[in-house]
């Protein structure tokens, strides 16, 4: 396998990342204050190094994103969507009507158990409770994909090369599309 799908893209900086990071809390906040009921889904990719876009990643997202949908949709019906492909990344709302608590173990099992959902953020809020974090589920967090450790702490420290974390994604995208090419 000599794929690498990050020769094209425009490289984004950290104070990009942080900008368009602001933005997408912006955008959920507007979502809760629309549908004050409602559970909020934000979704979004974990690529490492500067690009953080381009056709292929789009792709992955795109597969991900549709495997995510389809064990949510069996647990409860979507009221509003919302998908982009910013500068820094593709990314997804979702607006649903079931407990933030019951669509956070969703994100959870298919973060941790789909091969692609290794690569995916999937974050959930409502009003009343703000965000939704694993160990009030008493979900495990969340590991390195490399070396099994725990993720922040890898991220942190530096762990791993730019190039360690890009060959794995390389790795999946192969593994994902290989029948296509």
């Amino acid at each position: 396998m000599t794929i690498n799908i990050f020769k094209k893209g425009t490289p984004q900086t950290i104070a990009e990342v942080l900008h368009n990071k602001d933005k997408r809390v912006r955008y959920q906040q507007q979502l809760l204050r629309e549908f004050p009921d409602a559970t909020v889904v934000a979704i979004k990719l974990n690529i490492p190094g500067p690009i953080k876009t381009n056709s292929e990643i789009e792709q992955l997202f795109q597969v991900g994103y549709q495997r995510f949908m389809d064990q949510l949709t069996t647990l409860t019906p979507i009221i509003k969507t919302k998908t982009e492909v910013a500068p820094t990344g593709p990314e997804a709302w979702l607006v649903v009507t079931r407990a933030a608590s019951d669509v956070k173990h969703v994100a959870v099992r298919f973060e941790d158990h789909d091969h692609l959902g290794r690569l995916f953020d999937v974050d959930v809020l409502n009003r009343t409770h703000g965000t939704y974090h694993r160990a009030e589920l008493s979900a495990s967090k969340r590991t390195c994909f490399l070396c099994g450790r725990l993720a922040k702490e890898c991220g942190r420290n530096r762990t791993h090369s730019v190039e360690a974390l890009q060959a794995y994604v390389n790795q999946l995208y192969y593994e994902v599309f290989q029948d296509d090419k």
